[in-house]
């Protein structure tokens, strides 16, 4: 194989010995979807901003 074929080929992501398996990817992707609506309820209540005091 040359050095060429070497740097551009390879395996895909898709077929990485350490893919996920179906379980693996509903548990990541409801992981994914709570940081997400933590993330958007924080950015909803002003993020960084500073708090208003009264």
């Amino acid at each position: 194989m040359g050095l060429w074929s070497k740097l551009t080929g390879g395996q895909t992501a898709s077929t990485t010995p350490t893919g996920r398996t179906p379980r693996e990817r509903v548990r990541r992707e409801r992981e994914i979807r709570r940081i997400d609506n933590g993330t958007a309820k924080w950015l909803r209540s002003g993020g960084l901003a500073p708090k208003k005091r009264s």
